[in-house]
Parts: structure tokens; sequence; C-alpha cells
């Protein structure tokens, strides 16, 4: 039974690339993986769905989630320049 199940996978993994299927799917993860509000939605849903949550639930996180990543990247990009801002007089001083 498993030789079979390898057999058919085998088979459509060829065809899934033969039919460009694979690239497709490529692009599309290529594009998510750039967007942080993207890759927010669609990792939390994953995850809250493999926890078995409602999928109404975990869709609506999802996009709550979603909003909340752009306020996250506003604070991480705030604390990277005050980083930036206190290296800065730290080597100041130290020259």
């Amino acid at each position: 039974m498993i030789l079979l199940i390898a057999i058919a996978v085998m088979m459509a993994a060829t065809i899934a690339v033969h039919l460009g299927l694979a690239q497709a799917i490529c692009n599309v993860l290529c594009k998510v993986c750039k967007c942080h509000k993207c890759m927010s939605f669609w990792i939390t849903l994953a995850v809250l769905l493999l926890i078995g949550c409602n999928i109404i639930v975990a869709a609506m996180l999802s996009l709550l989630m979603s909003y909340m990543s752009n306020w996250f990247g506003l604070l991480l990009i705030w604390l990277n320049d005050k980083y930036n801002e206190l290296w800065q007089r730290l080597n100041q001083k130290k020259m």
C-alpha cells in the first residue's frame, strides 16, 4: 500500500512540474513571502487550523493579525532607529 502511495505521489509531482503548476505555486509563494501582511495572514491561518481552531474564528484572527503586523513592523522600525541612534552616540564618545 505504501509503495502505491509513493508511486502516486511521484506521478502527481511529475505531472505538476510538467504542466507548470509547481512554478506557478512558487511564484505565488514568493509574492507571499515578500509581504509581511500576507505572510502573517497565511501562517496564522495555517497554525490555527492545525491546532483545530474553527475555520471562521481562524480566518478572523488571521485578518486581525495581518493588520496588527503593520503596527508591529512600525515598532520594529522605531526600535531599529533607536538602536542606531544609541550606537552612533557610543561610537562618537570613543573617538
